[in-house]
């Protein structure tokens, strides 16, 4: 089989998929009501959702990275920052920054990790950066919500094993989460946490346990791309814990017992975009509020479903190619031409 067949199969098996999604959507919905959800905090398994205009201190917190590879050296540069949004009848009447609109790069440098250890490496020192941000306008604006770019928690990948060198710097990125939740709960902060593109499965292995005869359809879905079939413009999943277990799961045990408060459900702001899903605290505001807020500040392109303050904060704290070439060269000045600098062989071969 040449390349061309290849590709008219995976068209023929993507379309099938497609095919097979939305009719195992169309038996959902025509049995709303009619299946029960044990696992789900909710009875319904699609609710609507009325838009709630932007009102009050909305913040939101990202971080950009990059990295650039030597011989026996990893640059990492970081850079996070806060942005805050301030709304009055749904309309934007002041913005501001922290600690600036155009947040101070930080580099760090390693020479040890291997390639795993050193994209965790970069990942957590990111989500550092991200969390010490959050905290300081959380203390600071104390704002009604504080969203965060992705989820409110880490990842699988994000633990090191107990070996690692990583460990503390583990320990200490997962301290400041509780602490972030923390603070979030006593200052009455809704903290939420955005997906654009989740590739989840709890949500799809939930409905499969309720309804088995969607196991199969579902085995090769993820969640976002079945329920951009099942969710229509304006429409939420009903809510559901993190984890089923948070007391086993390697990651969540870590948060001590913030860990079971945290909850999520998808929601689909627009018809031309598709579901985001949507992270929060069960001491944050009823499941609805949380929902008719973040669909009211995701409306403003048809086709690009994301709080704009969300939007903001990406565009500020990514990492410009200049922005790297200029702390590559610095370094380099610093390093001198006694021992300077050289490029991987990967990226310095003569010939292609």
């Amino acid at each position: 089989m040449d390349w061309q067949e290849s590709v008219v199969e995976a068209a023929k098996t993507y379309l099938a998929r497609q095919d097979e999604w939305g009719e195992c959507a169309r038996r959902l919905r025509f049995n709303l009501g009619k299946i029960q959800y044990p696992e789900a905090l909710e009875a319904d398994l699609i609710l609507p959702v009325s838009a709630r205009p932007p009102a009050g201190s909305i913040a939101a917190v990202d971080g950009g990275l990059g990295t650039a590879a030597f011989h026996g050296l990893d640059l990492l540069a970081i850079k996070a920052l806060a942005v805050r949004f301030d709304y009055e009848n749904g309309q934007l009447i002041r913005h501001a920054y922290l600690p600036s609109a155009h947040p101070p790069i930080t580099p760090y440098t390693t020479s040890s990790m291997d390639g795993f250890e050193q994209m965790r490496f970069s990942s957590l020192m990111r989500l550092r950066a991200e969390l010490s941000a959050a905290l300081s306008a959380a203390e600071k604006w104390k704002p009604s919500f504080l969203l965060l770019d992705g989820s409110i928690a880490p990842l699988v990948s994000d633990k090191p094993p107990e070996d690692s060198e990583l460990k503390e710097l583990y320990s200490s990125v997962a301290a400041l989460y509780q602490k972030l939740y923390s603070t979030c709960s006593a200052s009455g902060i809704n903290l939420v946490g955005i997906t654009k593109d989740s590739r989840g499965r709890r949500f799809l292995d939930l409905v499969s346990r309720a309804a088995p005869d969607s196991k199969d359809a579902l085995a090769s879905a993820s969640d976002t791309s079945f329920l951009d079939l099942l969710l229509a413009e304006g429409e939420r999943t009903f809510c559901m814990k993190y984890s089923v277990s948070p007391s086993t799961n390697p990651v969540l045990k870590d948060l001590g017992e913030w860990a079971a408060r945290i909850l999520a459900f998808y929601l689909k702001p627009t018809a031309g975009d598709r579901p985001l899903r949507v992270e929060f605290l069960s001491t944050a505001a009823p499941y609805n509020e949380v929902a008719q807020t973040i669909c009211g500040l995701s409306r403003l392109a048809p086709h690009y479903a994301y709080p704009a303050v969300l939007i903001e904060a990406d565009l500020r704290a990514a990492m410009r190619p200049d922005e790297l070439e200029q702390v590559v060269a610095d370094l380099s000045a610093r390093i001198g031409r006694k021992r300077p600098l050289m490029p991987l062989r990967r990226d310095s071969r003569p010939f292609r």
